[in-house]
C-alpha cells in the first residue's frame, strides 16, 4: 500500500520527485503537498482504492506522511469491507 500511495504522490506532485520521500516524511511540512494538493490527492485515493473520503477525514494526521495515508486508506477499506458483508 505504501508503494502505491508513494506512486500517486510522485505522479501528482513534481516536488515529491525532487526529494527522497520516505514513508514517514511529513508531506505537509516539506511542502510536497499543500492544502489544494490534498483535494487532488483525495480524488485520486478515492478512485485508486474505491473509498469515500468525507469532510471529517480531512485532518492533517491522515495526510501527514505516506505511512499515515496508508493506515488511513486501510482503515477506510476495512470499514467499506465491513459494511458490505
Amino acid at each position: 500500500m505504501n508503494r502505491e500511495i508513494h506512486g500517486i504522490i510522485t505522479q501528482l506532485f513534481p516536488g515529491a520527485r525532487k526529494v527522497r520521500l520516505g514513508d514517514h516524511d511529513d508531506l505537509l511540512e516539506t511542502g510536497v503537498v499543500d492544502s489544494v494538493g490534498v483535494l487532488d490527492l483525495v480524488a485520486h485515493l478515492e478512485t485508486a482504492f474505491q473509498i469515500t473520503i468525507i469532510d471529517e477525514d480531512l485532518v492533517p494526521d491522515n495526510f501527514r506522511s505516506v505511512a499515515s495515508l496508508a493506515a488511513f486508506v486501510q482503515a477506510k477499506r476495512a470499514t467499506v469491507a465491513g459494511t458490505s458483508s
